[in-house]
């Protein structure tokens, strides 16, 4: 019995010391193998896509939309009651200045104008005799022949004769005044709308509905609203010289127009913050339509020397903008950078970089401050042929991203502060 439990416990101890060997060993193994998967897996280069700093021409530009207006558009209307006896224009059709549109029935009109005539050769008759009277009279008052009071009287007859002649010449003018209006014309070069007035039509001077509604087209506004934050800039470029407007009409194959800033309101819109602005345009072709929503674009200025950067390459963190720029010994550091504005998938860079130097545009995911990077083959992002918007990348950036960025910034900031 005794030997019995000697034996079980000789065997006991060479078995726990026998596992405890092969444990020791196993895992010793396992973290050589892990060292030695680690050593080539922290020299491994990150592949990237990376672009330089470049310095470009960038214009200063306010894109909005905007709507087509006409400077003039003219209801035609009646200003004599009388019957529609021609239309001499179809529904549609341009006219210049002076054409005639519509011709009314004139017969009651000459009428009153003949009768107008007939007054006056009356009247001028009367006053003839009138004045005879008071030359006749003038004879006789001074040999007591008649009483003064007649003769006063036959002097004031002919001075109401006088009026009266007076009075019959400017009805006669008002009669061909009003016998014009029969003969509608165009008072400017434009398009005529619909008619709503045919022959036969009796039309009326108090009418609220107009014959026709001409519009003019050469030149014509475009009117769009800008933000009030953009006022002192847009006064200043202005006093420069005359600023450019294009716009341009979706589905018009990327056509725009030319035009000029021509109008700035007086006032802001409290409600909505901004303020009304016109553009010009000459409208040669006809391109701009009334009533149309166009894509405006006014240009400020055009900075020269503009350092600029993608879109991509700007990275947000806790601490602001920053960007991954490629040391010459292919490893990164984080920048915290200054985005003046924005233009074309382009951010203009007010600090924190210079000219020439390399940022990464795609594969930031994978970053963190002294990784070693390498040029991925394509050197396209991957964001550009996927479609993904500049904001909509760097919008995506990770922990990792932030944790470096604020590390970094922390330590100290070295090319201008982050916005």
């Amino acid at each position: 019995m005794r030997r019995l439990f000697l034996a079980l416990l000789v065997a006991a101890l060479l078995g726990g010391g026998g596992y405890y060997w092969y444990g020791t060993r196993l895992t010793g193994g396992q973290s050589q193998t892990a060292k030695a998967n680690a050593a080539p897996a922290a020299s491994r280069a990150v592949p990237v896509v990376t672009q330089k700093v470049a310095v470009l021409s960038v214009p200063e530009q306010i894109v909005t939309i905007g709507s087509v207006q006409p400077i003039a558009a003219i209801a035609i209307k009646a200003r004599v009651d009388s019957v529609v006896e021609t239309v001499n224009f179809a529904e549609g059709q341009e006219v210049k200045a002076g054409d005639t549109l519509f011709t009314l029935d004139s017969r009651a009109l000459d009428a009153q104008l003949r009768q107008a005539q007939a007054n006056l050769e009356r009247d001028r008759a009367n006053l003839e005799k009138a004045k005879g009277d008071v030359k006749r009279y003038a004879e006789l008052v001074r040999t007591s022949a008649i009483s003064r009071t007649t003769f006063d009287a036959a002097v004031a007859t002919a001075d109401a004769l006088e009026g009266t002649v007076k009075a019959d010449l400017a009805a006669i003018e008002a009669a061909k005044v009003s016998l014009s209006f029969t003969r509608i014309i165009a008072p400017m070069d434009g398009r005529t709308g619909t008619v709503n007035a045919k022959v036969g039509t009796m039309v009326r001077a108090a009418d609220t509905n107009p014959l026709v509604t001409l519009t003019q087209l050469r030149p014509i506004n475009v009117a769009f609203n800008v933000p009030e934050k953009h006022l002192p800039a847009i006064r200043a470029a202005m006093a420069t010289g005359t600023l450019p407007v294009t716009a341009s009409i979706a589905g018009s194959r990327g056509e725009t127009a030319e035009g000029r800033l021509s109008f700035v309101d007086s006032q802001v819109d409290q409600q909505t913050g901004t303020i009304l602005v016109k553009g010009e345009f000459p409208n040669a072709d006809t391109r701009l339509w009334p009533g149309q929503f166009v894509d405006t674009v006014l240009t400020l200025r055009v900075e020269p020397d503009a350092l600029t950067i993608p879109d991509l390459a700007v990275q947000t963190g806790q601490r602001g903008r920053f960007v991954y720029v490629v040391k010459a010994d292919e490893t990164v550091e984080v920048r915290p950078v200054t985005v003046e504005r924005t233009h074309g998938g382009l951010s203009i860079i007010a600090s924190g970089l210079q000219a020439g130097e390399r940022v990464v545009v795609d594969g930031q995911s994978r970053l963190s401050p002294g990784a070693k990077v390498t040029e991925r083959s394509g050197g396209k992002p991957a964001g550009a042929s996927s479609g993904e918007t500049a904001e909509g990348d760097r919008q995506q950036g990770s922990a990792a991203q932030d944790a470096a960025g604020r590390s970094v910034l922390t330590q100290g900031k070295t090319g201008g502060g982050a916005t």
